[in-house]
């Protein structure tokens, strides 16, 4: 398995690959580690707040990564 989180200021929803992974945030507002399979991955986050995420998806392969040191995807709140 491999790890990324999905940074933004705001708190929003994970796709990967047309699925949800649930809020990028936990209830405490730290980032929350999601869980995919090596390889080519389209995420896109989804605002919480009905604002728009930039970019609206990324297209980023995750590979040799850890729970500690995960793949960091940004995006940012309009």
């Amino acid at each position: 398995m491999e790890f990324f989180v999905c940074r933004c200021s705001g708190i929003g929803e994970v796709i990967v690959d047309g699925v949800s992974q649930g809020a990028n945030r936990d209830a405490d507002g730290n980032l929350s580690v999601k869980l995919c399979n090596p390889g080519l991955h389209v995420i896109s986050l989804r605002c919480k707040n009905g604002g728009n995420c930039i970019p609206k998806t990324v297209e980023v392969n995750i590979c040799d990564t850890d729970p500690i040191c995960p793949k960091e995807v940004r995006f940012r709140c309009s």
